[in-house]
């Protein structure tokens, strides 16, 4: 018996080549799939200003302080509580009042210190807005109590387009004004406005 497993293990690993297997996949395909996904994603920084109102697919709008934003839900605050609103029960965001504008793109705001001052956030007709459509929830990165957070997003568009997320830089900081959620609460619809530090 002891020599028959092993043999009978010898056969299946020797037999197995001789089936069909399924057509692979082409080199170069795979290479330029990863070639792909290097140059079509970049990160750039996004500020979060303090106050948000909130409209729900249910009709109804809450309003409160911004606390913090995951993959799962929004969390506010609003005299004294604090609660939180699953993604898949939001319509659309507004974020308003106060934001902090960190010094360059590698600082994060958690609080006003002396790499971060708090500005006015009121956006009027004359400024930009860049909008991103169908980004996923998780590509927005913000630490936990932050201020500031680092948005993945696909440049796809046109070089033209391409060249002012390359402006968002040590210069420019990009204050989020409106997300819009898809009906999953999985993507997400982002209009930046650009300021300068």
């Amino acid at each position: 018996m002891k020599r028959l497993l092993p043999m009978l293990l010898m056969s299946a690993v020797i037999t197995v080549p001789n089936m069909a297997l399924g057509t692979p996949i082409s080199s170069s395909l795979v290479l330029s799939q990863q070639d792909g996904q290097e140059n079509i994603t970049q990160k750039i920084q996004v500020a979060f200003p303090n106050f948000v109102v909130v409209s729900l697919k249910s009709g109804n709008m809450t309003t409160g302080n911004f606390i913090d934003f995951n993959n799962r839900s929004l969390i506010i605050s609003f005299k004294g509580y604090t609660t939180g609103i699953p993604l898949n029960e939001i319509k659309a965001i507004e974020f308003k009042d106060k934001v902090l504008i960190p010094e360059n793109e590698t600082v994060i705001c958690q609080q006003t210190n002396s790499q971060c001052r708090q500005v006015a956030f009121t956006p009027n007709q004359e400024q930009e807005l860049i909008i991103f459509e169908n980004i996923p929830v998780t590509n927005l990165s913000l630490f936990q109590g932050a201020k500031t957070a680092l948005l993945t997003i696909s440049d796809t568009s046109e070089e033209e387009e391409g060249e002012n997320i390359n402006d968002l830089s040590n210069e420019n900081i990009n204050i989020i004004n409106f997300l819009e959620m898809d009906e999953s609460g999985e993507l997400i619809t982002i209009t930046l406005v650009t300021i300068k530090r």
